[in-house]
C-alpha cells in the first residue's frame, strides 16, 4: 500500500565527509610513535531509489589508510 508521502531524492553525486582526530593528550603520543600510517575502517549503509522503486539497503565495507606526521611541537609552545 504507497503511502501519501513524498522524500527528496539525490540525483547526481553525493561527497561524504568525515574528520578525523588524534588524541592530543601527552599520554597517548607513545602510542602514535614510530607510526607513519593509521587504517580506518567503517560501513557505509545506504538506499537507492529510482523514480519506481527503492531498492534493499545495502551496507558497504570501507577502509582507508591515513599517512601520519609527527607533531610541529617547535611553532607550538607547551
Amino acid at each position: 500500500m504507497p503511502v501519501d508521502e513524498h522524500v527528496a531524492v539525490y540525483q547526481k553525486p553525493v561527497r561524504i565527509v568525515q574528520d578525523l582526530e588524534s588524541d592530543p593528550a601527552p599520554g597517548a603520543a607513545p602510542a602514535l610513535a614510530d607510526r607513519t600510517a593509521m587504517k580506518m575502517t567503517g560501513t557505509l549503509t545506504y538506499q537507492a531509489c529510482d523514480d519506481k522503486v527503492c531498492f534493499n539497503p545495502q551496507a558497504v565495507p570501507l577502509e582507508w589508510t591515513i599517512a601520519l606526521k609527527p607533531l610541529d611541537r617547535e611553532r607550538v609552545k607547551r
